[in-house]
This record gives structure tokens, sequence and C-alpha cells, in this order.
């Protein structure tokens, strides 16, 4: 990071000078070449005085480069420098002035050996002086957008892409020329507020963002230009701003998306190992945040847009847990503002549109006249709201030859109140559009959810028959209608206050309908077939219920990394609400009803085992009146097996299995998965034995099917055990299966009160691969709870500390947070650290009340355990033998690959039933 931060102070250093160029890592660490002059850069950073080992390998180098330049092979003069961050040694200075080395300096804080070359910074102590110096020379820069720490670590990460060649720095270098475009890029990456109007005009009495208040609330109805105004301002203002959009937000994720998305803008140099603690809730993290600014004395302000999206108490909570950060909220009036003046004792501050001074104003920039009397009849009429005004005037331009006084008297023969009269303006301005902008407007409509600019050029040229030109001309127009509105980065919306409009007129035109939701469906697919994300996920299921095309939808239920992401309750909502409309064919139903049922039995089948077993009845109606294959005959009475032994019922899993066994087909694919039910419910009927003879010889299959040993798996790291599996024929699934079913044969020794070390932490590997989040961390939970039971201590604060936390809050996994770190906090007490222990629980406290009851009781029995050991004393740790390693995936050994050759997941069965080999013996 030192190298990384003398190459940015190089480039700050940069202004106003001849360099030409700056390279990274190309021959030295760093050079600057100037027109006949190339000085090259050795960084050297030790946490004590210099050797001559140290510098030894830098002066051989420099002296070959020099002779390439005596020799012409490298044009013009070098200069070559030792940069360090500590003083040489007595032996070497007195080394160095031995030698004749006049073409070579050294530098360190406050000294220099030899001649001074041009275009550097001072050698720095440490980080902290690096930073302050990048920043006070990036502070004297004309472009001053952002703030100047947060341009430093730009430009120091950007200086990390150069050394690894990494484009668009393919060749390592900077041209001096690119220098202030460069900064500008630094800008436009990090200013996350919209565009700025080409011509802004201010409110009436419009407020100043700037202002000593902890919570404002800036108040207005759509087209009110709340968020045109928060970038306006914010782009004048003296502190630094960041914005977020909170439209798409769960309130339980405001905190950490907060903190996710505006910490570095916030936070210029604040290091973000204090803010972004391992396994730390979102309002914790908010919390550091919030401490690292108020110690470096920063009150920076923060604007929420779309705040009233969110209910009052979760913006509350974010204003008690912050007192240095300046919180803007932006809102709709609404139940949302009366609560939070309430609640924090404030009072709302109106966005309260145009002055008939800048209605007139706006009116004749769009070609239009009137009256002073109808420009103040506009302005009632509009509220002053911006989008309004300009929609009116284009359309008094567009059907009144610009006359203002006559569109306001056509206006008012139907009006019946403020909001009427908005609504009627911009149906009359949806209706003045082009046609394509028209149709454009409306397909953009049916998106809840923000569109990259790719995805709304594909949806506008599949459902227009356009080329892509003309869609992004389109867009371009929408834009600037202020009918979309950008959103950051390169993704828009069509305006909150269009989009009802826009949906309400394609209902209209129900082919074009039908198919701008089809296509909007594929092309969510497709983003989340690159990218997770639950927003989308929950939209894409309505988009498929809207269309009743829920064979996606049930494909994606039947397959068990779905349920992975937490997300069933809104998918089998969908497929509920379909089952009972009866529009689904046979073979829909059978698999929307297996999905439902695989969804309950996974995530707490107990609370919903009366509505399971209606599944399971009409599951079993649809397959006898259809006559379908032995093979969702077996399907359906494995998991008849399953709900019977959740529910202990010894006679129903005897019974099921039967029925199970005799239709199952004779191959080894369905075979492994019998097997493996059938062990998981004769281990919840308390048949430990068999179960796990049962499970045993399945893990011994699935290692087969893989190709590796378990004794190989211990001894890999976890990139080379995924290397050793991973063939072309590799099926993921049967990665998940042995990972299931090693996880059942350690639940199965835990009850038995025999140890098997190995089964949990090779499940939690294998799950890891297979990309099962979910299971992962349950596993590792699990995995830690195994290592207190016996007694090693230390061996669960590893998987904690360095699998299990840093997991969740990589894939921000919320609902798992309160487990986790209470258990974590259960393992810091057995390890003797009580304080810590007690705070971590005192952390939790604010997310305890709206915990379900279940975890409430939890965390209230770790308090009190937590107290106990307090008082009692940790028992002793328990003695590892010698040379045992305290990292359960710690590795040794190499891989061992496999060839096999498998079915594709979705060819034909080779069984001939006619079904997709995954839905059949792939199952």
């Amino acid at each position: 990071m030192y190298q990384h931060l003398f190459a940015a102070g190089c480039l700050l250093a940069a202004q106003g000078s001849d360099l030409r160029a700056i390279r990274v890592e190309l021959d030295e660490d760093i050079e600057l070449q100037f027109p006949s002059l190339t000085v090259y850069v050795q960084v050297k950073t030790r946490n004590r005085p210099l050797i001559q080992s140290d510098i030894e390998g830098a002066l051989e180098r420099f002296a070959t480069l020099r002779q390439e330049h005596s020799s012409g092979r490298r044009a013009g003069d070098a200069q070559f420098v030792v940069v360090s961050n500590q003083p040489p040694g007595e032996a070497l200075a007195r080394a160095l002035a031995e030698r004749d080395l006049s073409y070579v300096s050294l530098e360190w804080p406050g000294g220099r050996i030899g001649p001074q070359a041009p275009g550097l910074p001072p050698a720095w102590r440490d980080i902290t002086s690096a930073v302050a110096w990048c920043t006070a020379a990036a502070e004297q820069l004309p472009l001053r957008t952002i703030a100047a720490e947060t341009l430093v670590w730009k430009l120091a990460a950007n200086v990390a892409l150069a050394s690894s060649g990494t484009e668009p720095y393919g060749d390592h270098q900077f041209l001096a020329e690119s220098l202030p475009a460069l900064f500008e890029q630094f800008a436009r990456q990090l200013h996350d507020f919209p565009e700025l109007l080409l011509h802004y005009r201010p409110h009436q009495g419009e407020p100043a963002i700037e202002a000593t208040e902890h919570v404002r609330v800036v108040c207005g109805f759509s087209g009110a230009g709340k968020t045109s105004w928060a970038a306006q301002t914010a782009a004048h203002s003296g502190s630094a701003c960041a914005y977020y959009d909170a439209g798409d937000t769960a309130p339980a994720a405001l905190p950490s998306a907060l903190v996710r998305e505006c910490a570095a803008q916030l936070a210029g140099a604040v290091a973000l190992e204090k803010v972004l603690l391992p396994g730390a809730s979102g309002l914790e993290s908010l919390r550091a945040l919030d401490q690292a600014l108020q110690e470096k004395g920063s009150s920076p302000i923060l604007v929420i847009d779309n705040a009233h999206a969110l209910p009052s108490t979760a913006l509350d909570q974010v204003a008690r847990n912050t007192s240095s950060i300046r919180l803007v909220l932006l809102c709709h009036p609404g139940r949302t503002v009366a609560e939070l003046e309430a609640l924090q004792g404030i009072q709302r501050e109106d966005l309260r549109g145009w002055s008939v001074e800048d209605v007139a104003a706006e009116a004749a920039a769009l070609g239009c006249t009137g009256t002073i009397e109808g420009m103040e009849r506009l302005r009632v009429l509009t509220g002053g709201y911006p989008l309004f005004v300009q929609s009116a005037a284009r359309l008094a331009a567009l059907e009144h030859d610009g006359s203002i006084d006559e569109f306001v008297q056509s206006l008012e023969a139907g009006l019946h109140g403020a909001v009427t009269a908005q609504e009627v303006i911009l149906e009359r301005a949806f209706d003045g559009l082009p046609l394509q902008q028209q149709q454009a407007a409306c397909a953009l409509c049916f998106s809840d959810v923000p569109l990259s600019r790719a995805e709304m050029l594909t949806l506008l040229t599949r459902c227009l028959d356009m080329d892509e030109a003309s869609a992004a001309s389109i867009v371009r127009q929408l834009k600037t209608l202020g009918l979309a509105q950008s959103v950051g980065g390169d993704r828009a919306r069509i305006h909150d206050a269009v989009r009802t409009l826009g949906k309400l007129r394609s209902n209209e035109v129900p082919e074009f309908k039908a198919r701008a939701l089809r296509e909007l469906s594929e092309i969510i697919l497709q983003s989340l077939q690159e990218h997770r994300d639950f927003g989308r996920i929950v939209f894409w299921a309505r988009l498929l219920s809207a269309l009743n095309h829920l064979e996606p939808l049930i494909e994606l239920i039947g397959e068990e990394i779905f349920h992975e992401m937490g997300v069933i309750p809104e998918v089998s909502l969908a497929l509920e609400q379909a089952l009972a409309s009866g529009a689904l064919e046979p073979e829909q139903q059978f698999w929307a009803y297996d999905g439902l049922i695989f969804s309950a039995l996974k995530h707490g089948v107990r609370e919903r085992a009366d509505k399971v077993a209606e599944w399971l009845a009409a599951c079993e109606r649809v397959v006898e009146q259809f006559g379908f294959s032995p093979t969702h005959r077996a399907r359906l009475w494995m998991k008849r097996m399953n709900l019977a032994g959740v529910l202990r019922d010894e006679d129903g899993v005897m019974a099921a299995l039967e029925q199970a066994s005799r239709d199952m087909p004779d191959l080894k694919g369905h075979q492994r998965i019998l097997a493996y039910n059938a062990a998981a419910a004769l281990f919840f009927i308390g048949s430990h034995r068999i179960a796990e003879a049962v499970v045993s010889g399945v893990i011994d299959e699935y290692y087969g099917v893989l190709g590796i040993s378990p004794d190989e798996v211990i001894g890999l790291k976890q990139p080379e055990l995924w290397k050793a599996i991973k063939t072309p024929s590799l099926d993921i699934d049967d990665v998940k299966h042995l990972a299931d079913a090693l996880e059942l044969l350690a639940m199965i020794g835990k009850e038995t009160k025999r140890r098997m070390p190995h089964a949990r932490t090779q499940a939690m590997r294998f799950y890891e691969i297979a990309g099962a989040i979910d299971s992962y961390v349950r596993a590792g939970l699990d995995v830690a709870d195994d290592f207190v039971w016996v007694k090693d201590f230390l061996g669960a604060r590893n998987i904690m500390e360095d699998f299990v936390l840093p997991f969740i809050q990589r894939h921000s996994m919320v609902g798992k947070l309160l487990d986790a770190r209470s258990l974590y906090a259960v393992i810091l007490a057995y390890s003797g650290e009580f304080d810590e222990a007690e705070l971590q629980m005192r952390r939790l406290e604010p997310l305890i009340e709206g915990a379900p009851p279940p975890m409430q009781a939890q965390l209230a029995d770790q308090n009190r355990l937590i107290a106990e050991i307090r008082q009692k004393g940790p028992p002793p740790q328990r003695r590892l033998r010698e040379g045992a390693r305290a990292n359960p995936f710690a590795a040794k050994g190499a891989p061992i690959a496999r060839q096999t050759a498998k079915v594709g997941r979705n060819d034909p069965c080779p069984c001939g039933s006619g079904l997709k080999f995954k839905k059949c013996h792939g199952g």
C-alpha cells in the first residue's frame, strides 16, 4: 500500500510539470518519463533501518538499466532513486559513501543521500503520513467534486490495477495528459447523485443542504424535484455528501446497505476494517462508521431518497445510531413523514415549487407565452413542481400554439383538485409523446426495479421491433423529458408518477402488455443467472405470476440450490395462488406441489405440517388421476417418508419407505437419493444405528462418484479440493448431496455421543463448493457447537472467526447474524473473555425485539449461560496433541482428479421416461 500511495503521490505531483508518463511495476516499481530523462524508483518499506541486502538487488538492476541508457538502447538520461520509510543503518551509510554511486540517490523521511530527483513526493514514515501528504496535494487540484481523501484512495486502487497490467492499464502506465480526465472519471464513479440539470431553477424559499440539524426531512410529491434539488445543492456543498436511493431496500437491511454503499464516500481515508467488522450487524457497522467520522472530526451529509418507502421506525433507528452523519431524508408527504416528525421532534421542510417568475421563464424557454394570471394559475395547478410545469408547457406549445392561458382554461374545465390536475397533466403529456415514445414508456413502466441501459435497450428492441440506436435515442428523450430517472451508474427507471399511468394505458392493449411482461421476464431471468439479487427474484416471481407462466418458477423451486437463497415465501405464494386457480397442467401441478413440499421440509415443516399433509394428498390425487410414472410416485412417497420422520411417525416412515422402494427404479443415482432420505427419516424416529449404516454407504458412493476419498479431502486446501473434483462431467448436485449425507452422519454421531470429527467440516467444505450458502452457515454453526461440545474452544473460535462470520458478512446473510453472533459470544465466554462476550450480546440487543419468539428465547438462554460461565469459570480448554492443526481446513497432500461420463442435467433421461434427467434419475 505504501508503494501504491507513493505512485499516487507522483500522479498528484505531476500537475504543472513536463512529466509525460508514469509507469508502475514495469522495469522498476515506479518510472517517471520526462522528455529527456527517466527516473527509476525502487520503494522499500521496513520496520528497521535499511541494511546492505535490502538494496543490493536494486543497485544491480540500476547498473544494468544505466548501461542500457549509456549504450543508446534506451533513450535519454537516467536517474535512480531508492525511497524508504526508514533511514539507512550506519553500515549501509558508510558503504554508500565509499562507492561511486553519483547516479543513485537514497531518500527517507527527513534525509537524502545523492542528487534530488524531479517529480517525486517526499518519503513518508508510514501510511498515515502518506495519506496526509497526498490528501493535501489533492486538495490543491482544481477539480473538487469529491473528497480529496477519497480521490487519493481511488488513485491508489487504480495504481494497483496498473501494477498488474489490468485494463485499462494494460501497458502499466498513466499518461500525464490524461490525468485531468482521470480525476474527473473518479468523480463520476463516486458521485452517485443523479446527473445535474443543464438549467436548474431553485424552488421558492429553497432550503440549503448545509444545516446543523442531525436529521431533516425534505418533502414533496413525485415531480417536485426533490432528487434534483439534492444533487444540485450537494454539488455546491462544502461538506462530503453521499446519496442513497432506499426505494428498493428492505427495512432490516437499511443500516448495512448504507454502510456498504456510502462508507467510502463518507469516510474517505478511514480504515474500512474499523467499520466492516467480521460478522458485525448493519447497525454495529453504522455505529462504527459514525464513530470513525467523529474521531476524524468530520460531519458529512447523507441524502436518503425515497425514504417514505421505509417505515419510520427503520429511519428512526438509523438516526438514533448516528450522531456525526447528518441525514437528509427525501420523502413524499404521508404517514412516514408525520411519524418521523413525532419520533425525532423535527418539522418537515417542503419543496414549494417554482415561483411564478420561474414558471414563466420555463414556459418561455419551451416556446410558450401567457399573462401573469395565466402563469400563476399554471403554478397553482401544478404546485410549481418542475416536472408538471414542463409537461404542461410542452402541451401548451403543442396543442394551443404556446398559449398558457388557453391551456389552463382547457385544463380547468374538468378539474376537481390539485392532485387530479397533476394526473390530468401527466395523462395529456403522455398523449403528447410520439407513438414510439409512448410505447417505450409503457414497456419500461412494467419494471418495478431499475434497469441497466443494456437491459432497457434490449426490452425496447424486442417489444417495439426497433434497432438499438433508435431505442437508445428514445431512452435519452424520456430522460430529457423527466419521464425516466437515472438512479446511479447506468441504471434508470420510469418516474413513479408516470409508471402507474403507463401500466393503465397498457391494459388497453393486452397483446402488447403480455409481450412486454414476457420479454422483461426473460431479461430479469438472464440477470439472475449472472447475479443473485433478492429484489429482482421477488419481482421476477411477480412477473411470472402475472403472465401465468409458471413453468420456470416451478423448475426453480424444484432445484435444491434455490432454497439456499432464502426467498421461498414470495415464490411459494405465487405457486399456491397458481395451484388454487386451477390454471396449471397436471405435470405442472405435480412439480409445483413437489417444490412447495420440499420448501416446507427444508424451512420448518412442523409449523406447516397440516398444510404439507394437504399438499401431499393433493399431489397423490394428481398422480393417481393421470397415471404418472413410477418415478413420480417414488418421489411422492419419499416426501411422505420425510414428513413422517420429522413428525416421529415410525409406522408412517416404514410404510412410505416400502412404497418408495417398490416404485423406485433400480438405478444408482435414484437409489442413493432414496437411501439418503430413508436414513434421514430413520434418524428422526430414533433408529440411529440403522440410519448410520445406510448413510455411510451413501457417503461412500458419492465419494466414488466424485473420484476422491475422505482422506484426500482432509489433505487438500479448498481451491485444491475444487480442482480435484471439477471435471466437465461434474454434477454440482452430487456435491450438495454428499454434503447433506455428511451432515446427517454428524447429526447421528452427536445423538449417539460418538464424535465424528471430519463429517461436518467436510460437509461444510462441500456446501461451499456447491454454492449452498444457507447450509454452509448452518453446518458451520454446528461445527463450532461440536468443538464446544468436546471443550475445544480454540477450534470453535477459529471456525467462527475465520469461516462463518466472514461468510455471513460476504453474502449479506442478515437473517443468520443473531444465531451466529450469539453463539460466538458464548464461545468467547468459554474462552474466558467474559467482557467481550457480554459486549457482543449487548450489541445484539437492538435487534432482539424484532426477532421471532424462539430466537428471543435462545438469546435469553445464552445470556444466562454466559453469566453462569462467568460465575463458575469455564471448563479447561481441551489440550491439542502436539502438531495438531487448529484449522480444520488445513491441508496436506496433492489433488486427485477423476474422469467419468455423465448425462447432462437437461438431457432426456436414458431410462426412456420422457422426463429431463434432472427430473428423473438425476433427481
